[in-house]
């Protein structure tokens, strides 16, 4: 083609038409322009392409990652409003008007359950890697925004639970030393540390115990159920939209 216009120039020149030898320069030029554009639009479609490829392939991995999380709090939920409704329950018991202290130590030797049932880990591998490799961009702001906000949620919480966990885990590990609780009720060390104790004691101290249980059951249940709640709008946007 260049060869083309490139021996018509010559010819135009060679007979002196210069007036149509600008005319087709200037269409030889157009030519060239548009080839641009079009070459131009074509990369970016290309751009386009592969940008709605890579933004598919996050999307679907943020709904595995959230749908994951929402299974996960969902189960946790559960899970600690029965401890903390077994709990109850056993203060109901121990903490009655007409309660005789054998009760306060049957529970507290055989039914109590030490452990807080806190442990979690969010699904963050795809937000982290969006994050780092700058394709966030590929979503929209307010949705990018709604990310943020997940994460600092989860962040709240996992600094929350930490601390009422540390507290509760030195509190019962204080506890532990004068009235053990690993329901070993089959071993004769265990039951002598049992015997003769001040009951007085034993209750005020227990009483405490449970109630900072309870109360880190409560937090963390709370805490997580705004996590779910966020983590489920998230997920229904991210489903709905492209």
């Amino acid at each position: 083609m260049i060869k083309f216009f490139r021996h018509i120039r010559q010819q135009l020149l060679a007979k002196n038409k210069f007036s149509k030898y600008l005319i087709y320069a200037l269409g030889e030029i157009f030519l060239v322009v548009i080839g641009i554009l079009i070459a131009l639009s074509i990369n970016t479609w290309n751009e386009n392409q592969k940008r709605g490829i890579l933004k598919n392939a996050y999307r679907n991995s943020l709904i595995n990652d959230l749908s994951l999380d929402t299974l996960m709090l969902g189960k946790l939920i559960l899970e600690n409003n029965n401890v903390l409704k077994t709990l109850r329950i056993q203060q109901n018991r121990f903490l009655g008007p007409e309660t005789p202290i054998d009760t306060l130590l049957k529970i507290a030797k055989d039914e109590f359950d030490p452990e807080l049932n806190m442990r979690i880990k969010y699904n963050r591998n795809t937000i982290n890697t969006l994050i780092a490799s700058g394709n966030i961009d590929l979503f929209s702001r307010e949705f990018n925004e709604m990310l943020m906000t997940l994460i600092s949620l989860q962040d709240i919480e996992r600094e929350s639970s930490n601390f009422y966990s540390e507290v509760y885990t030195d509190k019962v590990s204080r506890f532990s030393d004068d009235y053990p609780v690993s329901r070993r009720q089959n071993s004769n060390l265990f039951n002598l540390v049992w015997t003769d104790i001040d009951e007085k004691k034993l209750a005020s101290r227990f009483i405490s115990l449970t109630d900072i249980k309870g109360f880190a059951h409560y937090s963390f249940i709370d805490e997580i159920k705004n996590v779910k709640e966020k983590t489920t709008s998230i997920l229904k946007q991210i489903k709905n939209h492209n």
